[in-house]
């Protein structure tokens, strides 16, 4: 619900999507057999299945708008640890046996984690390839070299993210064991739904959320969708 509250209120990015998931389906089917009597659409569908491993990995760009939503909408707000051992930190001592909590919203949020840290930037996460043209994750540690520290004279320029500074998954040794299948599922899911649909929100809607443990559904969220038509040139 988030992620589609977010590509509402960018319809540039919804726009990037939409073309991305358009483009994955059909390389996949046609690298898959099938029936000339089959419409394009049911090809398509049937390809998600048949091929839904190379499906998703052209999906960089999706995946990049799952993890910002993750990023400014972490499906719980906070998390905790158990001191095992005295640390010291900043000078100060926090004794053995302390919980520590970690306030996910303000760490996401925070500019010494995230450069623009409250808008909604899945360029953080992929860039396009010089090559291909395509959306491609961002190595975050090669980025750090001399070679690209022009870049940060640049206004337009977006660094790229710390995947070691995004929490909603948790970190370590106790970091969520379904990660992966949560990240794979959520893009797809979301892939199908912007290639099928578009998606707007009432204007002037303020989105209200319910804070608890873990992120409640909004009082209020009347998303709108429609049916996306694609044309020839597209």
């Amino acid at each position: 619900s988030m992620a589609m509250w977010s590509i509402a209120k960018n319809p540039e990015i919804q726009k990037e999507c939409a073309r991305e998931a358009k483009d994955a389906s059909t390389s996949s089917s046609t690298s898959t057999k099938t029936s000339p009597s089959k419409s394009s659409s049911e090809q398509r569908k049937r390809s998600l299945h048949e091929d839904a491993s190379q499906w998703e990995s052209r999906l960089a760009y999706c995946q990049a708008v799952i993890l910002e939503t993750t990023r400014l909408h972490p499906p719980a707000y906070t998390n905790y640890r158990v001191f095992d051992k005295d640390v010291k930190l900043d000078g100060c001592t926090i004794p053995r046996r302390t919980r520590v909590y970690l306030p996910l919203p303000n760490v996401h949020t925070d500019e010494r984690n995230f450069a623009r840290p409250t808008e909604f930037l899945p360029e953080r996460w992929v860039r396009r390839d010089p090559g291909t043209g395509q959306w491609v994750a961002r190595d975050y540690e090669s980025e750090q070299e001399p070679k690209f520290a022009e870049r940060d004279n640049d206004p337009e320029y977006v660094p790229a993210a710390n995947p070691r500074n995004l929490f909603a998954f948790s970190d370590g040794a106790r970091k969520c064991p379904g990660y992966r299948l949560a990240l794979q599922e959520s893009t797809f899911i979301f892939a199908c739904i912007v290639r099928d649909l578009t998606v707007d929100v009432r204007e002037g809607l303020v989105l209200k959320k319910r804070k608890k443990f873990v992120l409640a559904i909004p009082s209020e969220m009347p998303l709108i969708f429609r049916k996306r038509e694609w044309h020839e040139t597209e």
